[in-house]
This record gives structure tokens, C-alpha cells and sequence, in this order.
């Protein structure tokens, strides 16, 4: 498996995603992916939203859960109150209780400050640690090294969202990744996809925050769906709120 690209360029993409960002006009906005076979084609769903990735429920509710803490001004500022928060509104959301399983694991704390501390040397960790075979394992690493290097050259959120949604295509049909494998990737995809909308599109009200992305968010959302979706949810949202503070 080949190793996520050096540190410098991780802290680049830190430094790309703070500088700030380019607003959607529109959260209807249709788009146009290119499709494996290189035709493009219309999205019928709105963005971000891709019915294509059956995972896509993951980061539809991952979207819910971060308006809803926003709304609710919650004002944590440790990383286990963030836990207690996210966990709270999660039991009490219908689309969340629609993913999670019976054997749902709660969000380690220590496991987010780990990653909130490490974010240069947790991506391969948490890979190489996976359950995905080595060509999920290396697909997976070349996509997140592709989609840092895009972002920092691309300002606009179509791109960006069409990027990902080529990806997704193109791990549907790839007979060469086992079914975890899609599993995993997609349920990643799924979350960066709609983490990666929210940060860019234009604020609607005075609850939304100024978001950035890091790249916890999407490690936490590959460790978290090791266990089921419902944990890539709530450890990348976690992950994320306390990375943004």
C-alpha cells in the first residue's frame, strides 16, 4: 500500500481549509459527474446528496446531527461533553436510530483526542489497521491523497462534489474490492461528501458555523465505520466539532 502523501502536505491542506471558503449559491444545485466509462451524466438528487452510494443515509444523517448541535448552541468545550452532546442528539434522531445496530459502540474519547492530536500520523494508522483487504486499503489511501490535492487547486463545491461522486462510481463496480471494502470506502466518501458541502455552501442563518474541514473528520469516519455506519457518524462529527474549536 502506498503512504498517504508527507506531512507537508497534509499541513497544507490545514492551511488551504483555513483560509476560508467559496459559498454555493444554491443548496438545490444539480450537478454532473463523469461516469467510469468517461460520459457525464445529470445527478437527480440535490447536492450533496448521491442515491447512487448505498451508504449515502450515512452522511445524510451526519448532516442532520451537525445542524441540529449548531441549532441548539451547544457550547462544549471538552472533548467528552462533545461526546455526551452528539451521543444525546443521536439517540433522540429517527434517521440515526434507522442505522444504528444493536451492537452500537459509543464514541471513545480518548480515541478522538488521539486523533485530534495526531492528525498527521492517524491516516495511516487507521487504514493500515482496518479490516479492508490491501487493495481497499490502497484505493482508499490514493483517493484521500487525490482528493487533498484537489481540493487545494479547486474552490468550487461542484467539483469538488463531482470528484467524489466519479469515485464512488468507480468503487461499485470495481470487482477488485471486496464487499467491506466497499463498505468502509463508501461510507467514508458518503460523510466526506456531505462534510465537505457543508463547509462550502453558503450560510443560510446565523446559527451555521464557519466550518473547516480536516482530515480527522474523514479518518474518524473510516475507524468509526470498522464498526457500522452509526459510528461513522457520530465519531467524525465529534471528531470534527472538536477539531473546529
Amino acid at each position: 500500500m502506498k503512504n498517504i502523501h508527507s506531512c507537508t502536505l497534509i499541513i497544507a491542506f490545514f492551511i488551504t481549509m483555513s483560509i476560508g471558503f467559496v459559498s454555493c449559491n444554491s443548496d438545490n444545485e444539480p450537478a454532473t459527474f463523469e461516469s467510469p466509462n468517461g460520459s457525464s451524466a445529470k445527478v437527480v438528487a440535490s447536492l450533496p446528496e448521491n442515491d447512487s452510494n448505498p451508504y449515502d443515509e450515512v452522511g445524510r444523517t451526519y448532516d442532520e446531527l451537525f445542524d441540529a448541535y449548531f441549532v441548539n448552541g451547544y457550547a462544549d468545550t471538552t472533548v467528552s461533553q462533545i461526546v455526551n452532546s452528539v451521543e444525546t442528539l443521536a439517540t433522540a434522531n429517527s434517521r440515526f436510530n434507522s442505522i444504528k445496530t444493536q451492537n452500537y459502540h459509543n464514541v471513545s474519547s480518548t480515541r478522538v483526542q488521539y486523533l485530534v492530536d495526531h492528525p498527521t500520523t492517524s491516516v495511516n494508522d487507521v487504514i493500515t489497521a482496518s479490516s479492508m483487504s490491501a487493495s481497499g486499503k490502497s484505493n482508499l489511501s490514493n483517493f484521500i491523497n487525490s482528493y487533498i490535492d484537489f481540493f487545494n487547486i479547486e474552490n468550487d463545491c461542484t467539483s469538488i462534489y463531482n470528484k467524489i461522486v466519479a469515485y464512488e462510481n468507480e468503487v461499485l463496480v470495481n470487482a477488485a474490492l471486496t464487499a467491506n471494502d466497499k463498505r468502509i470506502i463508501l461510507t467514508t466518501t458518503s460523510v466526506t461528501r456531505y462534510l465537505t458541502y457543508r463547509a462550502r455552501k453558503k450560510p443560510k442563518k446565523n446559527t451555521d458555523p464557519d466550518w473547516h474541514i480536516f482530515i480527522g473528520n474523514i479518518v474518524a469516519s473510516i475507524e468509526g465505520a470498522e464498526h457500522g455506519s452509526a459510528e461513522a457518524v457520530t465519531m467524525s462529527l465529534v471528531t470534527g466539532i472538536a477539531q473546529n474549536q
